[in-house]
């Protein structure tokens, strides 16, 4: 039978210490314009987000900024603060508050069709930083642009000059790119070559989608937008450059001409894992993400899902639940249309108890390392 894998990049084909040090390196540095120095948070704080289905830095960054300053103003009279982050930030230090023990992001639910840190702004919480502030640090946070700390973040993971080169923008600190310092393969060398051997006797079909910033789909005009080519920066890394990949940037270039929200197509949702599912088996990218995308918004009698094969079994490999869920939700969609679909969920913990806790809670078939995987999976 036909077998089509869906493989995350973070977590399962890298390891995404670049992320994970430019976040650390982030939130040190708006700790350092509160008058808070040397400022680091627990990994143990960052895994319970992780935990809770937030997995993307660029809602931990804001959501984790939000709950220091909430612990800081809270021990203060009420204050007026600018809405610009670093502004309110040194306006804060102005007062000498005195750093938390440990920070705590309050719990709330994840709601359908936006991002965590939005999800986290309607819930409310964060009630001692004044709204204007609230807005600006937990909305708009997949935009350099308009969000703050995702302009500061993209600074830390490209290097400085990188950043300028792309965004235009002047850069806030003189940094390296902790993408290139730090990111290490996951996937190791003799599982590469394993893995590449059996995907390239056609064994199965293959793909990874992504939250990572990348290039727009194949073969269209250079936009004018930036789109830094973070996901192919990885591929690159583990010796696959040319693994089919629907990443950040192919499915925003595609939603926004379409005028749909970017969050609604992502993982969780089942748009990306249909993408990644029709990639995998041979379509071009972008008339793969049109179709899906024009399709989620306005359902037809027939999909474009022709060029599929009537059954398959669609595995999906991830260190959270988003893709897993998003694969699920795809292969429900599939079989509404008559599509024989057999989801098989992975999950690669890489030794992590709490990751491996929660995908097991879930019904998810959990390895430590790809050897074990890729045994698993009798390839």
């Amino acid at each position: 039978m036909t077998r089509i894998l869906l493989l995350d990049i973070d977590g399962v084909l890298v390891r995404p210490l670049g992320y994970r040090a430019a976040l650390r390196a982030c939130l040190a540095t708006i700790a350092g314009w509160m008058g808070f120095a040397n400022f680091q948070v627990e990994e143990e704080v960052i895994s319970h987000l992780e935990a809770q289905g937030i997995s993307s830095e660029f809602d931990m960054l804001p959501l984790l900024v939000g709950a220091l300053m909430d612990a800081a103003l809270s021990k203060m009279p009420p204050l007026e603060l600018a809405a610009d982050l670093e502004q309110a930030a040194h306006q804060i230090a102005a007062h000498h508050p005195s750093p938390p023990n440990r920070l705590q992001v309050p719990a709330f639910p994840l709601q359908e069709g936006c991002f965590p840190a939005e999800s986290a702004y309607r819930n409310g919480i964060y009630p001692n930083i004044p709204q204007a502030l609230r807005r600006s640090l937990l909305l708009h946070t997949r935009e350099v642009y308009r969000s703050a700390t995702t302009r500061l973040f993209q600074q830390f993971v490209l290097g400085s000059q990188r950043f300028g080169e792309v965004y235009g923008l002047p850069a806030q600190v003189q940094t390296p790119s902790y993408l290139q310092a730090y990111d290490q393969p996951l996937l190791d060398s003799l599982s590469r070559q394993r893995f590449e051997k059996a995907w390239r006797r056609g064994e199965f079909q293959a793909a990874a989608m992504t939250a990572r910033p990348s290039l727009p789909p194949r073969g269209v005009a250079p936009p004018a937008e930036p789109y830094p080519p973070e996901a192919e920066s990885a591929l690159e890394l583990i010796g696959l450059p040319d693994l089919p990949l629907i990443g950040l940037g192919k499915i925003e270039y595609v939603a926004r001409r379409a005028g749909q929200p970017l969050e609604s197509l992502l993982k969780p949702a089942p748009a990306q894992a249909l993408a990644a599912t029709l990639v995998a088996y041979g379509q071009e990218e972008l008339p793969a993400i049109e179709g899906v995308v024009a399709w989620i918004s306005q359902p037809v009698q027939f999909p474009p899902f022709d060029s599929l094969p009537q059954q398959f079994e669609l595995h999906v490999v991830e260190d959270t639940l988003g893709g897993i869920r998003s694969a699920r939700a795809a292969a429900e969609m599939l079989q509404q249309y008559g599509y024989r679909v057999s989801v098989c969920a992975w999950g690669l913990t890489d030794g992590n108890p709490l990751k491996r806790a929660t995908l097991t809670r879930q019904g998810v078939r959990c390895c430590d390392t790809w050897r074990q995987l890729l045994d698993q999976m009798g390839l």
